[in-house]
């Protein structure tokens, strides 16, 4: 799913502050890491350019490699109970990334699939593209408008 709705997620299901905040920081975590990496990789080379050496099969490999490994189970896992062990009240901040995994399992494919148990396992279930498929996006956002509806209603 796209970056603005794992951030809306994330400040919808953990609405207090100040954790909210935390909330849609892990919301946007996944996405934040690999794209912080693929602008470090490559600064300061031109477009064309870049397009030529990102995708040479060595850096394609690594870039999955990296997105797969921040998009699965296993590493925040790990993170979360490093989080309750030092500041057990801001265990609850780390759903959203959670919530942002389990997003993506349905709404990806091909490459872009959800490698949920990397780096131990390759398995994925094949999901749907939700860029090439505008009902995915759009039942998010109702869902998202009609929750918090609720949610401020009640």
């Amino acid at each position: 799913m796209d970056s603005v709705s794992h951030a809306a997620w994330g400040a919808t299901i953990i609405r207090k502050l100040p954790h909210v905040w935390w909330a849609v920081f892990f919301g946007l975590l996944p996405d934040i890491i690999w794209g912080v990496y693929w602008a470090l990789k490559y600064r300061g080379q031109s477009f064309n350019r870049g397009l030529e050496v990102r995708n040479s099969p060595e850096n394609l490999e690594v870039h999955f490699q990296v997105y797969y490994f921040v998009h699965s189970l296993i590493p925040i896992t790990v993170v979360t109970i490093i989080i309750y062990l030092v500041a057990p009240s801001y265990t609850i901040v780390v759903i959203p990334y959670y919530l942002h995994i389990i997003m993506d399992i349905f709404t990806h494919q091909g490459v872009w699939a959800t490698r949920i148990f990397y780096p131990l396992s390759d398995f994925y279930f094949e999901g749907r593209d939700w860029w090439r498929n505008r009902w995915i996006s759009i039942g998010n956002w109702l869902a998202l408008v009609v929750i918090n509806l609720i949610i401020f209603i009640w």
